[in-house]
């Protein structure tokens, strides 16, 4: 089918042997708003209709259609970059310096049980992927569930959950420890194979406590989302996605570490260590071996530099005997 313009009236003609289809006056036709990249359509007051993509010859024919703004302004790149610029503009500077208000805000409204939940998903992830039963005996977990509880016997109260210890054998985390968001702590074989050394044992639990206690790793997993939350609610499906990346288990483990996080935790783990009885600068062990020794999966792979973190420990350590004699 074509167009044509005839003493004021425009035809729908037929093009393969031009009968005339429709006809009527401009002012009849009913112009549908465009919309993006689609054609433009015509309907002609007898039902016919007529669909192009030459947009400029549609306007010819019946004039231009200004009453459409949403597509005049997709179409003026200009407005679009007036518009888009203070967009960006306003997220760089919510992630630049308002993010840390933003996530301490999500931590403060945490729902009871969430931390939990997201620790039930987390270990069941590492368990399905990572791990294996623990292959200590009842006498190497007994010792370190005492140097645990000495630990939390002195540690803050737990702002979710109880403090659980669990033993893990993964094999290519080599002498490792970490904790989850509710207060769950899993320890590997490695560590306590490779560091029978109470203290040592005393200072990273401490470490991990101290990561619990001052809610580091649900401060890590609002951060990382923070973006990705923004882009989900904007397009309108937040739920599934969200409960997805928080409870299925793959999230928290990839987060990189805070720096800050990581001193903070050293200084107040060592003081706990401290205060349950044990040597507070024994940590300082731990890394010294692990940086003799680079084949050794770091417990801190993506931790502070050693070089700064041992001076720290034992000012740290120094500090707490002086102000107790």
């Amino acid at each position: 089918m074509v167009m044509s313009q005839q003493a004021g009236f425009v035809n729908l003609v037929a093009a393969d042997d031009g009968r005339v289809l429709a006809r009527a006056r401009a002012p009849s036709l009913y112009r549908e708003a465009r919309l993006g990249s689609l054609p433009s359509c015509l309907t002609f007051p007898s039902g016919w209709q007529f669909r192009s993509d030459d947009h400029d010859a549609i306007d010819r024919l019946v004039g231009a259609d200004r009453r459409n703004l949403l597509h005049r302004w997709e179409a003026w790149r200009l407005r679009l970059v007036l518009v888009m610029v203070p967009a960006f503009a306003g997220g760089f500077l919510i992630w630049r310096w308002g993010l840390d208000l933003l996530v301490a805000l999500a931590v403060a409204l945490t729902p009871a049980g969430l931390p939990e939940r997201i620790d039930i998903g987390h270990v069941a992830f590492i368990d399905q992927v990572m791990a294996v039963p623990s292959a200590l005996d009842d006498e190497e977990k007994d010792e370190v569930r005492l140097i645990f509880r000495d630990i939390v016997s002195v540690a803050p109260e737990p702002p979710f959950a109880p403090y659980t210890l669990l033993f893990r054998d993964i094999t290519g985390l080599g002498p490792n420890a970490f904790a989850l968001p509710g207060g769950t702590i899993i320890v590997t074989d490695a560590l306590v194979r490779t560091f029978p050394d109470p203290d040592v044992i005393a200072g990273v639990l401490g470490h991990e406590i101290a990561h619990v206690s001052e809610r580091h790793g649900l401060k890590r997993v609002y951060r990382s989302i923070g973006t990705f939350l923004l882009v989900a609610l904007i397009a309108g499906d937040v739920g599934p996605i969200v409960e997805e990346m928080l409870l299925e288990g793959a999230l928290l483990l990839s987060l990189g570490r805070s720096r800050n996080q990581e001193l903070e935790a050293d200084r107040i783990g060592i003081g706990l260590a401290f205060e349950a009885g044990y040597d507070p600068e024994a940590l300082v062990h731990l890394f010294e071996y692990l940086s003799d020794d680079s084949g050794v999966p770091s417990w801190l792979s993506t931790h502070p530099a050693l070089d700064e973190r041992v001076p720290a420990i034992r000012r740290t350590a120094d500090g707490i005997r002086q102000a107790t004699r």
